[in-house]
């Protein structure tokens, strides 16, 4: 596939709504098993805190390329290997309705699946990093 500047944007709309969905779906249910448990949002910011790591972790492993003896797609950030379930299935749906035909990714321009998680580890991140500096949420 060829390098277009003008669609860079519109390929990664997908990662980016895909990644703050994840972000606001991670903070509430850690805000509920947080609150839950007695932490409150101190609680909920570093459940988010280790869980980010976690999936930074999990989606750098994903984002490696593929040997090259094995068979299939090489890898890369928009190759869009895998079936898209759950939330990335969710979020592409209503880019899809949302959006014009035309500014629609097609399958192969979806960004993959360790893109995504990649994009949604580093706002949860970001989320709990700024819960403590910019809202002053510590213990």
């Amino acid at each position: 596939m060829e390098f277009d500047p003008r669609r860079i944007a519109v390929k990664t709309i997908d990662a980016v709504a895909y990644a703050v969905v994840l972000t606001g779906v991670v903070f509430l249910l850690t805000a509920l098993v947080s609150y839950a448990a007695g932490g409150g949002l101190p609680g909920s910011k570093w459940l988010m805190f280790f869980l980010g790591f976690a999936m930074l972790g999990y989606a750098s492993l994903k984002l490696r390329p593929k040997a090259a003896w094995k068979d299939g797609d090489d890898g890369g950030l928009f190759t869009g290997d895998g079936e898209q379930v759950g939330i990335a299935k969710a979020v592409s749906g209503v880019l899809d309705r949302v959006l014009p035909p035309r500014l629609r990714p097609g399958p192969n321009e979806r960004p993959s699946n360790g893109t995504k998680l990649f994009l949604a580890a580093v706002g949860i991140l970001l989320t709990s990093f700024l819960m403590e500096v910019a809202l002053g949420i510590n213990y």
